[in-house]
């Protein structure tokens, strides 16, 4: 196949796209190698580059002449084309669909190929490759397999969310097709909000992350969704013992394509049949994602994409102390434009609706609601506007740049004492507008053939506090050898909406707030220092990553909390403190082979001091975690079989536990006397060790022409119980006294499941 290009200056830039061509997914991550008009591999390519998340590649300063272009793609038969530029127009688009083939894959490589360009504390990972390990429904877990990471925490069943080098989950920037997600996990993190089916793309960057990210202070998880096939009509559905999921995908028309997918978890339903006595907190959620995409034309696609989640937590009737019921729903619409202008710029252009809710109802001894009761709804809503463009204006420089434009809109209702005429008020709630603007400026360059950089800055602008600044960021690497990288990065960040939970109750008290006049931005300042090598002919990978975070304006609620919608604000209930965190982080992957996987671990502190919690001393957050070690192996037996194993051991979460009790004898009152807990420190207490394994078996089979895949799961295999939530209650003893009692709650114990799902 041959195509004539034509330009009228001296150079020439050739760009395009790479899809795959039976289903039009954009294949992220393909060689390009250009050769001279004949192919001689004892000679170098005259250039070369990779496409990007959306498929796009652009090679600049081509000469008039013939050139030979290789497409290299994992599982894809190589492609080869013949360009020949005679010379009209300075630049023109060439696309190419390549063809899959079926290899027998022996990589598993978390972090993707070996790459020249600067990835700092950052990893991509193809969801293909999640599908062997053990999860709880059956499906890809993309969140614990995050979890299986060094330096993403996961210290506590109850967490929802990352927490990732110290950092809270509202640290994290979560990207779903350039649209924010306020929470992206179920409970325990057992599934991602997004369904496994229509993953297409996933990168994490743990920290100092480049200057197109912005909004959160450490870390970011960018996923882009899959746009369904061109090719037919296709769909999966299946049947799980404790989940049932299906997918749809297919062409609308010759331009156009849709991908339909939704899953319902029904623990619940199976607790209280099988299990009703247990104390074990009853849970069910579901969740649907929906995108069609069109192809205006070869420079111009249109995508819509929607998700929508629910998640219910709540007490079982066993339980007599305690009661809570807490539920959470994400709703995301969004509108990505991805074009290409005359000048091989690539542009993306994003509009989005995003609504977060989440309503927590806590009462410890509901029949005498006393201090411990607690209700918090906090309702975001935000309407975002992004523009981004992307030039590469020579073959070792790309720049990148683009404007964020925010309108948000915070309904928080909060309460010491729950009552359903209080959630149903209108004027109950503390409503808070607010402007959001940024414009950043990046750039990706090669200097020679040992270092690279990403480097540039974001300013920034939040309407309610009229707060304007600016941020810089850097990111180098060096190329000692082939084998061996030295990396480093710095970055400061800013973030406006602050998650703000008590350290008296471990249940969720999630209460997102945004800054105002008198609560002001959170900041912070990030050091990242590594080196990667790889040996044997890179079969293994190992590298070893220090770092430092250093947060300022950070907020919690005061010791003595006195939440009354009507009598106090809640601003006032508020704490501004300062935090820390470091340590470093080893990981090993061995990237080649039937048998496969990794070993993580992490060591590493985070610290909170403020001037009116625990006295003005240094404490520890809940989510602190000194060690955390995690394996993860996956043996292909056949082709068709396959059996993965997880195992994990990390401290234990921190809590605070009263060390006594006193009386308190109501003066002048004519009341009872009241027993009441001293509390003398944060965090004091920390959980036994979290550890567990889970282990996994897949099966791939034909039957009546019918491909199906099947899959037996033993979730935490030695039925440790590790800790939902703990919680001090008293209780009257055989001698008619009020004794204190320390009650834990254990979220998931050994589950065995199974399923089974047919593709058509």
């Amino acid at each position: 196949m041959t195509a004539n290009l034509f330009a009228q200056t001296d150079r020439y830039t050739l760009a395009g796209f790479v899809k795959d061509a039976v289903t039009g997914e954009a294949l992220v991550g393909t060689n390009i190698l250009v050769y001279n008009d004949s192919l001689n591999f004892n000679q170098p390519p005259v250039t070369g580059t990779a496409t990007n998340k959306f498929g796009y590649y652009v090679i600049p300063s081509l000469d008039f002449k013939k050139y030979i272009l290789i497409f290299r793609h994992l599982g894809y038969k190589t492609a080869i084309r013949e360009i020949s530029i005679t010379g009209r127009n300075q630049s023109e688009t060439f696309s190419i669909e390549m063809i899959s083939e079926d290899i027998k894959l022996q990589e598993v490589i978390v972090e993707g190929e070996k790459q020249e360009k600067v990835l700092t504390s950052t990893i991509d990972i193809p969801p293909e490759l999640l599908t062997n390990l053990p999860t709880l429904t059956g499906e890809v877990d993309l969140f614990k397999s995050l979890e299986m990471l060094p330096g993403v925490g996961k210290g506590s069943e109850i967490s929802s969310g990352l927490y990732i080098r110290g950092g809270s989950p509202d640290q994290t920037l979560t990207l779903v097709d350039g649209s924010i997600l306020y929470n992206p996990a179920h409970l325990g993190n057992i599934a991602s909000t997004f369904n496994s089916t229509a993953l297409s793309d996933i990168r994490l960057i743990k920290g100092a992350f480049p200057a197109e990210y912005g909004a959160r202070l450490s870390s970011v998880l960018d996923v882009k969704l899959r746009s369904g096939s061109k090719e037919r009509e296709k769909g999966t559905v299946g049947l799980g013992t404790i989940n049932s999921f299906a997918a749809f995908e297919g062409p609308l028309d010759s331009n156009s394509t849709y991908l339909l997918s939704g899953r319902y978890m029904y623990y619940d339903i199976i607790q209280k049949n099988f299990d009703a006595e247990s104390t074990t907190p009853r849970y069910n959620f579901y969740d649907v994602n929906a995108k069609v995409n069109l192809s205006v034309s070869e420079k111009s696609v249109v995508a819509i994409s929607a998700l929508y989640s629910k998640d219910h937590a709540y007490s079982p009737s066993s339980v007599e102390d305690t009661d809570y019921d807490i539920e959470w729903r994400n709703v995301n619409l969004s509108l990505n434009w991805l074009q290409v202008n005359t000048k091989s710029i690539l542009l993306n252009s994003i509009i989005s609706y995003i609504n977060y809710n989440f309503i927590s109802k806590i009462g410890i001894n509901p029949a005498s609601l006393n201090s411990y009761t607690y209700f918090s709804n906090p309702n975001l809503t935000d309407l975002y506007f992004r523009q981004n463009a992307e030039i590469r204006w020579h073959q070792d420089h790309l720049f990148k740049t683009g404007i964020d434009l925010a309108l948000h809109n915070y309904d928080v209702l909060y309460s010491d004492v729950y009552t359903e005429a209080l959630e149903k008020d209108p004027y109950a709630g503390t409503d808070i507008s607010a402007v959001e603007a940024a414009w950043y400026l990046q750039a990706e360059s090669q200097f020679g053939s040992r270092l690279s950089a990403n480097y540039g800055g974001r300013f920034y602008y939040f309407g309610s506090t009229r707060y304007f600044n600016f941020e810089p960021r850097i990111s180098v690497a060096y190329n000692f050898t082939s084998d061996i990288t030295m990396k480093g990065a710095f970055a400061i960040a800013h973030q406006f909406l602050h998650l703000i939970e008590r350290n008296d109750i471990t249940l969720p008290t999630d209460l997102w707030y945004p800054s105002t006049k008198n609560i002001k931005p959170s900041y912070s300042t990030q050091y990242v220092l590594g080196f990667d090598t790889y040996w044997f002919d890179q079969s293994y990978a190992f590298s070893v990553e220090g770092f430092y975070k250093d947060m300022q304006s950070l907020y919690e609620f005061k010791s003595s909390i006195e939440l009354d919608p009507v009598e106090d604000s809640i601003e006032d209930q508020f704490t501004e403190g300062k935090g820390e965190a470091y340590g470093i982080e080893f990981f090993l992957n061995k990237r080649k082979g039937n048998l496969s996987g990794w070993i993580g671990y992490t060591l590493s502190w985070s610290k909170r001091q403020f001037d009116e919690l625990n006295g003005g001393k240094v404490f520890y957050p809940r989510y602190d975690q000194r060690h955390d070690f995690s394996i993860v192996l996956s043996y292909k037996i056949i082709d068709e079989l396959n059996i993965g194993a997880t195992w994990v051991y990390a401290t234990g979460q921190r809590y605070t536990l009263p060390p006594g009790q006193y009386i308190f004898d109501p003066v002048g009152t004519g009341g009872d006397p009241q027993i009441q807990f001293n509390y003398t420190g944060i965090n004091t207490e920390m959980f036994p060790p979290y550890t567990k394994l889970d282990v996994n078996l897949n099966y791939s089979f034909k039957w009546l022409n019918t491909n199906f895949e099947s899959y037996l799961t033993l979730y935490n295999v030695y039925n440790r119980q590790n800790a939902f939530a703990q919680y001090v209650v008293t209780v009257e003893n055989e001698d008619g006294e009020e004794v204190p009692v320390i009650k834990r709650i254990s979220l998931f114990p050994f589950i065995p499941s199974a399923g089974i799902a047919v593709k058509f």
